[in-house]
């Protein structure tokens, strides 16, 4: 990605994703760690297939949440007369026509099976440094099925590769119907402030932009329930100018599209996320199993071409039940 276009995004984004490129500026990715708790089976897959793998929303655990964010959109759009006016106005000032909003929101609403089947995430949690060789407890239970691992990457080897690529890295935010409604109106005030800068675009360009991110918010809202989490997420729509590679895979009987997140390594260079750069640590899960677990994950790094390898298995200290 060109530095125009870098700097092009960054505009759009601090005008139609403010509440992120707040989080953004106030995040030292260079002292995070991301954690991408899995079982120990998707993990070596994940290895020998040289990809992360980005799941159909639809078939993650808590696939209901992305109802959660089109449902405050609703309610923030519905549930005031001034607020359409106000987005309706902007909208024809952007030359994006009439009813882009009725269209938009009927859409949206008429096919959200659609979208949440078509939309691919692979969720990663903030890794905080107490837990360093253990991970969370909460996590294990939720995703490691009693084989779990975590693998523990840094996040500036992360996003400079993703640049190429068709996908976004976001934040997850916990919010309420209020605070929704707040960062709502915030992008249409940041809209109305940049209107003449806008306007020197391609009205396309600005819509394309705006639909996008839009969506990506949606699906990257939670529950303030959820917040212990602090997850992050690989975002992919799919559309017909798809860039990853895809397969089929089988995941608990079920027969589904994968979308792949390229991992590059010593024995399999590509374009793709560095493992050799990345990844910091993988955590082997409380588990009966776990000296086998870490023998097999250390051979799978070494067969990679990966460094130190058995420095950087582990295995949690947090107790088996």
């Amino acid at each position: 990605m060109d530095s125009t276009r870098l700097e092009e995004l960054g505009a759009f984004l601090k005008i139609f994703q403010p509440i992120y490129a707040r989080r953004l500026e106030k995040t030292r990715l260079e002292r995070m760690r991301f954690a991408y708790y899995t079982s120990a089976s998707t993990g070596i897959n994940i290895l020998k297939g040289h990809a992360l793998w980005m799941r159909a929303a639809a078939c993650m655990n808590d696939y209901r949440e992305i109802d959660y964010g089109i449902q405050l959109l609703n309610k923030t759009v519905y549930g005031s007369d001034y607020r359409r006016e106000r987005i309706q106005h902007l909208a024809e000032r952007l030359d994006w026509g009439t009813n882009v909003l009725d269209s938009m929101m009927s859409d949206l609403n008429k096919n959200e099976r659609r979208y949440i089947t078509n939309t691919y995430l692979a969720c990663v949690s903030e890794h905080r440094p107490r837990e360093r060789g253990k991970g969370r407890l909460s996590m294990w239970r939720a995703y490691g099925r009693k084989t779990g691992v975590a693998f523990v990457l840094k996040p500036t080897s992360i996003f400079q590769r993703l640049e190429p690529l068709p996908l976004r890295l976001t934040p997850v935010e916990y919010l309420t119907q209020e605070q929704f409604t707040e960062g709502f109106d915030w992008m249409l005030d940041n809209i109305d402030t940049y209107l003449d800068d806008l306007r020197r675009y391609e009205p396309a360009k600005v819509l394309e932009y705006f639909v996008n991110m839009l969506m990506t918010s949606l699906f990257s809202i939670k529950n303030p329930g959820f917040n212990e989490e602090r997850e992050w997420r690989f975002v992919y729509h799919e559309s017909a100018s798809s860039h990853l590679h895809h397969d089929i895979v089988v995941v608990d009987g079920i027969p589904q599209v994968i979308y792949k997140l390229p991992l590059s390594s010593p024995s399999a260079p590509q374009t793709g996320v560095p493992l050799e750069e990345a990844l910091e640590e993988i955590i082997i899960g409380p588990s009966q199993y776990a000296e086998v677990i870490e023998l097999a994950f250390v051979r799978m790094l070494d067969e990679l071409g990966i460094s130190n390898a058995a420095e950087r298995v582990s295995k949690s200290n947090i107790p088996l039940r």
